[in-house]
């Protein structure tokens, strides 16, 4: 099974990808949530997953920095960007 974290600073969104997600159907097993960008970081680095599942805004360390600095250290971890944001350019 591959290994997946979420992270999302709403709670509502969060709890939604991890519960209604089928996971175990696409061979994936949810190790971790995090709601913001400082806790995805800790977790990816001490639970090394296949996947990280982020919001490209969030408290304290937004989606793309978090993404540069995974990269950097972990070049392995895969990573899918979320956004509700309304002007792409920004990503």
């Amino acid at each position: 099974m591959y290994t997946v974290i979420v992270a999302d600073d709403e709670p509502e969104l969060r709890r939604s990808l991890v519960e209604r997600t089928p996971w175990a159907e696409c061979g994936f097993t949810v190790v971790g949530e995090a709601e913001n960008g400082m806790e995805a970081l800790e977790l990816v680095e001490k639970l090394e997953p296949d996947l990280l599942l982020t919001d490209i805004r969030m408290p304290f360390l937004d989606g793309l920095e978090l993404c540069e600095m995974i990269r950097a250290k972990m070049p392995w971890v895969h990573i899918l960007i979320l956004s509700g944001h309304d002007e792409f350019e920004y990503a």
